[in-house]
């Protein structure tokens, strides 16, 4: 297994109270004191510049992977769908493949790079990010060998879904109701009292998950007017509109509108009301964003969300994104035509009839009923 290199960072000499560069054996000396912290930084800075200008080269033997990193950093990560996750994957990537040449990247040092990783299906998602900057090296440099990239096996999809009843526990819980006497038998709550903790923002993001199927990064990013930050709602014309103006998406993650059911309308409509007010001229003033915490912007609800869930009696695999397995689960038991439920799911046919046809009750029938 290749050992990982720590990038060139700052280090504070104690016998003379001043900053240098340690970059593997090498001591560069900044001469900034101690105080000169800034100044350290931009010298740290222009080091790392100059010392880490990628090899440009058809031959693969010459060129390591942090070459390849960075020109792929530089000319593709930031017109990808989403920069910092391009860069986050990258910079793992270069952590453990740095030092490595093309020619020394082979099977084994794909798996032991799983195993270092930890996550088969995150070492996979990086592998492939690991794919695509050779890729696009070769395509640059016309590479006299291209390595191959060996990925973990992909993952069966999630199958988690939730039954009518136990999303109404979900919604009770998160408008303030609690538990507190249980069926004997089947362990489920027979009373319930109201408690004085709510969560409307996680009341909001479990119904449009639920109408809608929507990833929750859109439903946070979802505001009442078009934008190009995030996805908005259209309530005249009964839509969401996942994809902010001019975003681009990945083709796994596909955005695409989506019809407003009507009971869902009727929830958004409300809630449109109770986040307008009128400014000092009488003029309409709304809050900007459809899911908010008094206002603000909600980075990540799962604190929340593993509170409700764990007051709602549910385990680990009750997170967010199983509200979107639920609604495709319901679609498929609905017998809706899969094109249709696809489209309003932001997902191909084949993805939903490979993840979800089988819980449709036409599933198969017209093969089982054949002789």
């Amino acid at each position: 297994m290749s050992q990982k290199r720590k990038p060139a960072r700052l280090w504070l000499r104690p016998d003379t109270g001043t900053w240098f560069i340690k970059d593997g054996d090498k001591r560069v000396p900044t001469e900034c004191g101690e105080a000169e912290v800034e100044a350290a930084q931009r010298k740290l800075a222009e080091y790392i510049d100059s010392q880490y200008r990628p090899q440009r080269s058809s031959r693969a033997a010459e060129v390591t992977v942090a070459d390849v990193v960075i020109v792929y950093s530089e000319e593709k990560a930031p017109s990808t769908a989403r920069p910092k996750e391009t860069l986050a994957m990258l910079e793992r990537i270069t952590d453990f493949f740095g030092d490595m040449v093309l020619t020394e990247v082979r099977g084994q040092s794909c798996r032991d790079y799983a195993i270092d990783r930890g996550n088969p299906g995150g070492a996979r998602r990086d592998l492939e990010m690991l794919r695509a900057a050779i890729n696009h090296y070769h395509a640059e440099e016309t590479l006299d060998m291209v390595p191959k990239i060996t990925l973990p096996e992909k993952g069966e999809p999630r199958q988690s879904w939730l039954t009518r009843r136990e999303i109404a526990k979900l919604l009770l819980v998160a408008m303030g109701w609690i538990p507190i006497a249980f069926d004997v038998d089947t362990r489920e709550p027979i009373r319930w009292e109201r408690s004085g903790w709510r969560y409307p923002h996680l009341v909001r993001i479990i119904l449009i998950g639920l109408y809608t199927g929507t990833r929750l990064s859109a439903i946070l990013n979802l505001q009442w007017m078009p934008n190009t930050t995030g996805g908005h709602i259209d309530l005249d014309r009964g839509v969401i509109y996942r994809k902010a103006q001019g975003e681009r998406t990945m083709h796994n993650k596909r955005k695409t509108p989506v019809k407003i059911p009507p009971r869902l309308l009727t929830f958004l409509r409300y809630w449109r009301k109770a986040d307008t007010t009128k400014d000092a001229q009488g003029r309409d003033v709304t809050l900007r964003y459809a899911v908010h915490y008094f206002g603000q912007k909600i980075v990540k609800p799962h604190k929340a969300f593993r509170s409700v869930r764990s007051i709602a009696g549910f385990g680990d695999d009750v997170t967010p994104h199983v509200l979107r397995h639920t609604r495709a689960t319901w679609l498929a038991q609905a017998g809706v035509e899969i094109e249709q439920a696809a489209a309003s799911l932001g997902m191909t046919a084949e993805e939903f009839e490979r993840t979800y046809a089988h819980a449709s009750p036409d599933f198969q029938q017209q093969a089982a009923n054949a002789f």
